[in-house]
């Protein structure tokens, strides 16, 4: 039995583990359990703590007499002793088998508070809660041989907060729904603890500026008027306070506003009547105490306002059927004051064709209970006016006691509205008698007219060509940029001009030059768009022979351009020793004329593939600063009279058309050099741009371009103009063709140029990505 102490007390459970037959168990009798097992046994059954041990490869189960009352009664009491886990524990096997085998497979300890473990007990499964810990018991090998669970059945207290929280949410809930601004301040901090959207709107704020925080420093505009102090009072004092019409001043919309408030300040205590926050109820009486105070000042301030305002006010008693109104009715009528003007000769200076105007406005006032309508009158001079009348009916016990409301003269806007219009039908007519089409859109961009031009040429009627049908007319594969371009025409402000093909009645299709600008008010606002289209076919033919004619041209003078040029080598090389100094000099002008006639036809060439789209791309990866410092050294060695400074911040590599970007970079280098005779410097740079771009910027300080120029400078055979055009010869197709090779490339190209000052021309083009 000595070999047995271990298990000489213990309670029920020690009893229950002597008498128990351990031979048929996976772990035998109790002589042969290791030390280990012995050692935690004896702890656990002299322990007051619940707990409960698995051991062993079957999770056999121990648990003392602590533990025992958790398991209920006609539950697994005593049964599971010495039971497999699995076995015993079957309803909850899939939650804390995934514990043990954590405990197990890392040696670390769990922990669990308040987890919900329902268990078999008491005949029945219940929700149980519980805090509970798994930890390693470490066998003589220094092996994981079994897991110890201290526990805690926590579900009386877990049930008993969750019907407290149900509490507190069901009196948080009344309070959120009350009909009266309320909140709760816990604390002497007076920390919002909540507050109803009533509360919230009364000071000015959302939720979440003011929840969890000091009232004072929420609402700070509420510090300073003596709130402070009475909420101290109450909180220390635990006495209620009640104000009424009291002043405040609140924040509404940035805009610090005075309110009169009806208050209470109510203690809140706990059982011992300790008090722990305030519950505060409020409402806003402002309208109400300012009506009351200011009545009758508002009452003259009204009388002024009546007298002074070019609005006539009436008021009409049904009850003694008459009304009563101001001079100034009088006088929109033509009347000099009231006491000329009675009823009677009101209905007499009544338009009678307007009777049915007035007619649906009174059935219209039974339905609402408002009165509005315009109307023409008579002066006793014969002439006519318009007004504009409106009104409010009152009931008394359902049935109508007044009406009271106002009269305007409306003469001149009814004027205005009808000059303009006049003007629409004069510019209709005007524009319906011009060969060119001519259309109008409202401020979001719907076209809403078309000029008889338009109908005659589509052949389609006005039914549909309207409702955004008349992009049909529009060639195919112009109508999606010409979508794109229009909405974003819309969208900027900007005029809208585009090039396309509108189809004719008889199914041919002809170039159109269609051009758009804003119609803008006084105050830059957008009212509507008028644009025009121009037959521009024949024009775009006769451009079409002219590029085909430059393109022959030019193919037809390269070839003895280049003998020519060939011979003047090599007669310069055969004279180059003559002492005839004419005649070198000659071969030498007449060299570098042939060279630039050379480089014109190349131009001419390139501009011919770019229209017919033939310009092929033979792309390569290099890196752009070898490149550009490659064009520098060849222009510097010709412009020794300029210095070309380079700043490579960009060590990139592109995926391009070598030569072309050489063309491109010597245009800008050559355009530097030639617009800046008085500058003798030239700075180039290279940058990285964070949309995966490289920028070469050439920037020079010479003759700068004006806004109009700008715009148009990669325009083909754009030159700018003024006193100056004749000094720099061209024919303005460098820029175009450096223009259409960015572009082709995927990259872009502008410039940044002020006029007098100089210019930055830049291109981008996209890094060369490894993947």
């Amino acid at each position: 039995m000595n070999q047995l102490k271990f298990l000489s007390k213990g309670g029920e459970m020690g009893a229950l583990i002597r008498e128990k037959d351990w031979s048929q168990t996976s772990i035998g009798n109790p002589e042969t359990w290791p030390q280990s097992l012995r050692t935690t046994l004896s702890i656990l059954l002299s322990s007051k703590f619940p707990g409960f041990i698995f051991w062993g490869k079957d999770h056999l189960c121990f648990y003392n007499d602590a533990y025992r009352p958790s398991l209920g009664n006609d539950g697994k009491h005593p049964h599971i002793l010495g039971l497999n886990g699995k076995e015993a524990w079957p309803e909850i096997w899939d939650i804390i088998k995934p514990l043990i085998d954590q405990v197990l497979n890392t040696g670390e300890a769990t922990w669990s508070e308040d987890q919900l473990i329902p268990i078999f007990r008491n005949n029945r499964l219940e929700d149980i809660y519980w805090t509970f810990s798994y930890s390693p018991i470490y066998d003589e090998s220094d092996s994981i041989a079994g897991v110890l669970t201290t526990c805690l059945e926590t579900t009386k207290e877990v049930m008993a907060r969750k019907e407290l929280e149900k509490t507190i949410d069901h009196y948080h809930e009344n309070i959120m729904q009350a009909p009266i601004a309320m909140c709760i301040f816990k604390g002497d901090k007076y920390i919002v603890e909540i507050a109803n959207q009533l509360m919230l709107e009364l000071w000015g704020k959302e939720a979440d500026q003011v929840l969890g925080k000091p009232i004072f420093e929420g609402l700070p505009d509420a510090k300073g008027q003596g709130l402070e102090e009475i909420m101290n009072q109450v909180y220390h004092r635990g006495e209620k306070y009640e104000a009424s019409e009291r002043l405040v001043s609140l924040s509404k919309n940035g805009i610090l506003e005075n309110f009169y408030l009806n208050f209470v300040y109510q203690p809140i205590k706990d059982a011992k009547g300790a008090v722990k926050g305030i519950i505060a109820m409020s409402t806003n009486v402002t309208e109400q105490v300012l009506s009351r105070k200011k009545i009758e000042e508002n009452e003259e301030k009204l009388n002024l306002v009546i007298e002074d305002s070019k609005l006539g006010i009436w008021e009409f008693d049904f009850k003694v059927n008459n009304g009563v109104f101001t001079d100034r009715y009088a006088q929109i009528f033509g009347c000099e004051n009231k006491d000329n003007l009675d009823r009677n000769k009101i209905l007499l200076l009544l338009h009678p064709d307007d009777k049915n105007i007035r007619d649906l406005a009174d059935s219209n006032l039974i339905k609402t209970g408002y009165l509005n309508y315009e109307s023409r009158i008579f002066w006793e001079d014969g002439s006519i006016h318009w007004i504009q009348v409106n009104g409010t009916l009152f009931y008394d016990q359902d049935k109508p006691s007044k009406m009271i409301g106002t009269i305007r003269d409306i003469t001149d806007e009814k004027k205005y509205e009808k000059d303009l219009i006049e003007r629409e039908e004069k510019f209709r007519l005007l524009a319906d008698e011009m060969p060119q089409f001519v259309w109008t859109g409202d401020v979001d961009g719907n076209l809403s007219y078309f000029n008889k031009s338009v109908y005659k040429y589509s052949g389609l009627d006005e039914c549909t060509i309207s409702n955004g049908k008349w992009i049909q007319i529009v060639h195919p594969d112009d109508r999606e940029q010409n979508i794109q371009l229009w909405i974003n025409a819309v969208t900027t402000g900007h005029d809208f001009v585009f090039e396309h093909r509108f189809k004719r009645h008889d199914g041919e299709y002809r170039w159109q030059l269609s051009r758009a600008k804003p119609q803008k008010d006084k105050d830059g606002i957008i009212q509507m768009w008028i644009g025009t289209s121009t037959d521009i076919h024949d024009i775009k033919e006769m451009d079409d022979q002219k590029d085909f004619f430059i393109s022959m041209a030019s193919h037809e003078l390269k070839t003895p351009i280049t003998s020519v040029k060939g011979y003047v080598q090599l007669l310069q090389s055969k004279y180059k020793k003559s002492d005839d100094v004419f005649l070198t000099n000659a071969l030498s002008i007449l060299n570098k004329q042939v060279g630039t006639l050379s480089s014109l036809i190349t131009d001419l060439l390139d501009v011919s593939k770019i229209k017919s789209g033939s310009l092929l791309l033979k792309k390569t990866t290099f890196k752009i600063n070898e490149l550009v410092e490659d064009v520098i050294g060849e222009i510097q060695n010709i412009n020794t009279k300029h210095q070309i400074i380079f700043c490579a911040e960009a060590d990139a590599e592109v995926f391009a058309d070598r030569e072309n970007i050489t063309q491109v970079l010597v245009n800008f280098l050559t355009n530097a050099i030639k617009y800046s005779p008085d500058s003798l410097n030239v700075d180039v740079k290279s940058s990285l741009e964070d949309n995966n771009m490289v920028k070469i910027t050439v920037t020079d300080k010479g003759i700068g371009l004006n806004e109009e120029d700008r715009k148009k400078v990669f325009e083909r055979f754009y030159r700018v103009e003024g006193k100056n055009e004749k000094t720099f010869p061209g024919f303005g197709i460098g820029l175009f063709i450096a223009s259409e090779i960015i572009k082709k490339h995927e990259g872009l190209i502008g410039v940044d140029s002020k006029f007098g000052k100089g210019s930055s021309f830049y291109f981008l083009l996209p890094l060369e990505i490894n993947t």
